[in-house]
């Protein structure tokens, strides 16, 4: 697996969790989630546009304890 597919499969993961509310339930999950986003973000410079909307959006969501739509 190459560095584009690892944080590729980070995106999807962080975007279920986001979806099934995850950050929503606990902090232990909303830590988790913190940890993934960090772990993506490190790469930002080769990330596209839309996956960096994409990352800033789900910090806000987590740090704010907002539902994802």
């Amino acid at each position: 697996m190459n560095l584009s597919e690892k944080i590729q499969a980070r995106l999807d993961i962080l975007e279920c969790d986001l979806g099934a509310g995850k950050h929503l339930v606990s902090d232990e999950n909303k830590t988790e989630m913190n940890y993934l986003v960090g772990s993506i973000s490190k790469f930002s410079s080769i990330l596209s546009d839309t996956e960096r909307d994409f990352l800033n959006a789900a910090k806000s969501a987590i740090a704010d304890d907002l539902p994802w739509k």
